[in-house]
């Protein structure tokens, strides 16, 4: 048997999160001939490449390593399947661990015409979630078609010409929307998309500062990618609003703004405070409950004002 599938890790900085992507590739539960593992380093440094030696040595299937310009992980994955064999590519970040069953529960859910797999993605159950951590998580088939743990037939990956390059290609976090768009371009195509829950990730738990946690960059991406894939409508809240936080406390504005005319405008706010202050979460609990709201009303606004400036550039509304 030949190369069946070709599994990528796209690589920057971050060595330790890199060797513990790879090792969990090497206890797939698959012919060790039947895959090939392809790292792809952005990094600065040469710690990565280190890594990949030292692990080339006990590696039991084909791991080979690659260096190119930061243009973040796009143009990198793009670079690793050209360089594959494999009929299937298998995306996989550096931040991310396979389950043993991870490439076959993925590859089983080919059927004929279809193009993409979405595998299950999960917090790494060492890690600690906690409010000023990130992780990818992932039950469902969804609209993002995340590449941390994502496959495609490579004539389906082919037509659509692969991913594009990131706007900040050296940070610790991408601003990201490539996946997005490859996806929905495979799936214009007439290719389908499925769901492998089996088809396991486990996400680093990876903490982040106070400033990145009130100030998501990514939300300045969301109107333009709406302007890339306009089928990403249907996905939101209204059409026009990420998610029903933002439409309530979009909802909210108008009533603190209306309070100038007359106090009962005022009224509009309470849907906002009522679902800030519900829901679950780990934050401010118990009779203390009621205080999430101030504690999510910066957080909420900057990312209200990351959206709309994303609307401005992109010419395209979404709140």
């Amino acid at each position: 048997m030949g190369i069946v599938a070709t599994i990528v890790i796209p690589a920057y900085k971050r060595p330790e999160m890199l060797r513990k992507a790879v090792l969990s590739t090497f206890a797939l539960d698959f012919d060790r001939h039947a895959y090939e593992v392809i790292v792809v380093d952005s990094s600065p440094d040469d710690a990565n490449a280190r890594v990949v030696a030292e692990l080339q040595a006990s590696a039991p299937c084909a791991l080979r390593f690659l260096r190119k310009q930061p243009e973040g992980p796009g143009p990198s994955r793009n670079l690793g399947a050209r360089t594959g064999t494999g009929e299937f590519i298998a995306f996989l970040d550096s931040d991310c661990q396979v389950s043993p069953g991870w490439l076959r529960a993925g590859l089983d859910a080919f059927a004929p015409g279809v193009g993409i797999v979405q595998g299950r993605t999960i917090a790494d159950p060492e890690g600690r979630p906690g409010v000023f951590t990130w992780y990818v998580s992932i039950e469902q088939e969804n609209f993002y078609y995340e590449t941390c743990n994502i496959f495609y037939r490579r004539a389906a990956f082919e037509q659509a010409g692969g991913f594009q390059k990131d706007l900040t290609p050296t940070a610790d976090i991408p601003l990201g929307g490539e996946d997005v768009d490859l996806a929905w371009a495979v799936k214009r195509r007439g290719w389908k998309a499925v769901f492998a829950r089996e088809a396991l990730v486990y996400h680093e738990v990876i903490r982040i500062s106070v400033a990145r946690w009130l100030c998501d960059p990514r939300f300045f991406l969301c109107a333009e990618c709406v302007r890339r894939v306009p089928e990403l409508r249907q996905f939101f809240v209204a059409r026009y609003f990420y998610d029903w936080i933002q439409a309530w406390f979009t909802l909210a504005l108008a009533g603190a703004a209306g309070a100038f005319v007359t106090p009962w405008s005022l009224a509009l706010c309470v849907p906002y405070a009522i679902a800030r202050g519900g829901g679950r979460t780990n934050t401010l609990g118990g009779v203390l409950r009621p205080l999430r709201v101030l504690f999510y009303l910066p957080r909420d606004a900057a990312t209200f004002g990351l959206l709309v400036a994303g609307s401005i550039r992109a010419r395209r509304l979404l709140l």
